[in-house]
């Protein structure tokens, strides 16, 4: 099916969905869905559902779920993106795209030299405007499987308590990131603006970090990321 609809788990044949206002307005003002049409509906966790449009109204737009209509397994292997604070679109650029090239988690770092505030409300509308990114993310590239968002964190916190993956923390000046990484699990370490503190790098390494570098160009903090998650898909060969 050609248009595709993140809805929140869980989903059965036969239930009726109340679109919220900015999804009613998405489906009939941009997509220009009437009565009858169908559409994919995914939970996230694997399973699309085949749903149809109910009611097009544009304030009251309803969704009939009816049938399974695809089921995708768990990506493996994992790939994780551990990701410094970056300032303003940089981070939902990141977000979006490492969405798009497969990452299976997001871990995002309150790292030494982030400089975004997340006091107060900010860190929760935040993380809700990331979701809904990643989320429109999964719509547009066709995973089933929304990526583990998790809240901010130092990188000591996080590596107390990592991802079972094995870890690669970018560093400018390193040896390149080879291409013929075995296809197991990987956690990729990436700084915000300022990169990681050389107490950050010393504490990854202690905890068995590979530093790995993207060649003699100088990436932007939103460019570095995505590039080496393009560089390790390619060398799965993109499975």
């Amino acid at each position: 099916m050609k248009h595709r609809l993140y809805v929140p788990p869980p989903l059965k044949p036969g239930q009726s969905l109340r679109l919220e206002a900015s999804r009613a307005h998405y489906l009939t003002r941009v997509l220009r869905l009437r009565k009858g049409s169908n559409l994919l509906c995914f939970d996230g966790l694997g399973t699309g559902w085949r749903a149809e449009v109910e009611d097009d109204r544009s304030r009251s737009v309803s969704l009939r779920i009816l049938e399974v209509a695809e089921q995708q397994p768990r990506p493996v292997p994992e790939l994780h993106l551990v990701q410094g604070l970056l300032k303003g679109s940089a981070m939902d650029q990141v977000m979006q795209k490492a969405t798009e090239l497969g990452a299976t988690g997001l871990w995002i770092i309150d790292a030494a030299r982030s400089n975004v505030s997340t006091s107060g409300g900010r860190l929760e509308r935040k993380l809700e405007h990331w979701r809904r990114i990643v989320a429109g993310a999964c719509e547009q590239c066709g995973q089933l499987h929304l990526p583990q968002l998790h809240e901010p964190r130092t990188l000591q916190h996080l590596l107390d308590s990592p991802p079972a993956a094995d870890l690669i923390m970018l560093c400018p000046g390193a040896a390149a990131l080879p291409l013929d990484l075995p296809a197991t699990s990987l956690a990729v370490l990436v700084g915000p603006e300022g990169g990681w503190s050389d107490d950050e790098m010393a504490f990854a390494q202690a905890r068995g970090a590979r530093l790995a570098g993207l060649g003699s160009l100088v990436l932007r903090a939103e460019t570095a990321p995505l590039a080496a998650l393009a560089a390790i898909r390619h060398g799965w060969g993109w499975s």
